[in-house]
């Protein structure tokens, strides 16, 4: 659930962004839900496709729980990196781990390197077309897919403007708090 859940944020957020193949399909917020629910549904639906395998096959379903390591833990220790990259020009929040943010951050930062590498590895010795761990290539295609498309469509890529007609922007700023 955690896992489409963000898929589908991040598919609304790109389409709201054109910066998916589709993204006037993917945009549309329903008016009766005020959810994204074509991005659900394609999330919902790429989930289950990329699961289908691991209904037969122990090795592939392996493949996808790592898949689903490796698809979200990173994406907790990317802001942390970057604040940490940014050093004294961040402004640290009401709230903050004082002198002890640096150490935690790069420990966390390290760990998540760490624990992406082991999702990685081969599960079962020795490696055989049954004990690969299939993870890493998923990874491997997706970012080449994430370049090619980066280098494709990044001139279309723009910040939002509206959510559809006048009375769309209208009914979803007054839920906004």
């Amino acid at each position: 659930n955690a896992e489409v859940a963000a898929a589908s944020r991040m598919v609304f957020a790109f389409s709201r962004d054109n910066a998916l193949p589709g993204s006037a399909i993917w945009r549309k917020v329903s008016g009766r839900t005020q959810t994204p629910v074509p991005a659900v549904w394609l999330a919902v639906a790429v989930a289950a496709v990329l699961a289908l395998p691991s209904l037969y096959s122990a090795t592939a379903y392996g493949a996808v729980t790592a898949i689903n390591v490796i698809g979200i833990t990173p994406a907790y220790a990317i802001p942390i990196y970057l604040r940490l990259r940014a050093g004294n020009r961040f402004t640290p929040g009401p709230w903050s781990l004082g002198r002890w943010s640096k150490p935690i951050g790069w420990t966390a930062v390290v760990w998540v390197a760490f624990v992406t590498v082991l999702f990685c590895l081969p599960q079962k010795s020795p490696v055989t077309v049954d004990t690969m761990n299939y993870a890493v290539i998923a990874l491997a295609v997706v970012l080449v897919l994430a370049s090619v498309w980066w280098y494709v469509a990044r001139r279309s890529y723009g910040t939002p403007t509206a959510y559809g007609n006048a009375r769309e922007e209208a009914e979803i700023s007054e839920g906004i708090i």
